[in-house]
C-alpha cells in the first residue's frame, strides 16, 4: 500500500530528527532546528505532530525499530546456552556504545506515552523474542525455571543499563571491556550455582 503524502512527510521529519539525535543528542532536536533542516516552517510541523512529545514518541519507536533491524541478522547460536544469552546482551551493549546518543535519548528523555498506544510494548516484545529461544534452552537443561525467566532477564538488563549509564555519565570511567567482564560475572552467577553445574552444561 502506497504511503500518503502526509505519511511520507512525517517519515522525512523523523529521519531528520534521527540524524540530529545521532550527531548532537536529543537536546538538539527542536522544532526550529527541524524547520531549518527539513525546509518546513516550524508552525507547519505541528500539522504532522501535535507537540514535541508526540514527535519524540514516534522518533523513539522508529529508533527502536532501527536497533531491532540491526541486531536481528546477528547469529547468537552457541554450543553453550548461557553463552548465547551473554552474546545477546553483549551485542545490545555494543549497539549503544556504537550509538551513545541513542542510549541517552532512550533513557534520559521523559517520554509521554499517548493514551491507548501499545506500540512500544509490541516492539519490546519483538526484542524479547530475540533471547526467548536461548532461555527456552536453559529451561530444557533445567538451568532455570520458566517462572524465573522474567526476574532473571530484568536483573541482567537493568544491571547492564546501569553500567552503560555509569560509563556515559560525565564522571564515568567504566570502559566497555569492564562492563563485559562484569556482565559475564553476573550472567554466570545467575545461571550456575557452582562449578559442577557449569561443567555439566558444557559437556
Amino acid at each position: 500500500m502506497k504511503n500518503t503524502k502526509k505519511e511520507r512527510t512525517k517519515k522525512e521529519i523523523i529521519e531528520a530528527a534521527k540524524e540530529i539525535v545521532h550527531a548532537k543528542g536529543h537536546e538538539g532536536v527542536t522544532v526550529r532546528h527541524l524547520a531549518e533542516v527539513t525546509g518546513y516552517s516550524y508552525t507547519n510541523l505541528y500539522y504532522y505532530f501535535k507537540d514535541i512529545n508526540a514527535l519524540f514518541w514516534t522518533l523513539r519507536l522508529d529508533m527502536i525499530e532501527d536497533m531491532i533491524l540491526e541486531l536481528t541478522p546477528i547469529s547468537f547460536k552457541k554450543d553453550n546456552s548461557v553463552e548465547e544469552i551473554l552474546g545477546i546482551f553483549c551485542c545490545y551493549m555494543d549497539y549503544f556504545f556504537k550509538h551513545p546518543n541513542v542510549f541517552r535519548f532512550f533513557y534520559f528523555y521523559p517520554f509521554v506515552q499517548p493514551e491507548g498506544d501499545d506500540s512500544y510494548q509490541k516492539l519490546e516484545q519483538r526484542f524479547h523474542d530475540m533471547w526467548e529461544t536461548s532461555f527456552c534452552k536453559l529451561i530444557q537443561r533445567d538451568i532455570i525455571k520458566a517462572e524465573d525467566i522474567e526476574v532473571v532477564a530484568k536483573t541482567i538488563i537493568y544491571s547492564l543499563q546501569g553500567m552503560i549509564m555509569l560509563s556515559f555519565s560525565s564522571n564515568g570511567n567504566v570502559k566497555k571491556e569492564d562492563i563485559k567482564e562484569e556482565l559475564t560475572k553476573i550472567v554466570y552467577y545467575l545461571f550456575y550455582k557452582n562449578k559442577r553445574d557449569y561443567q555439566e552444561d558444557i559437556s
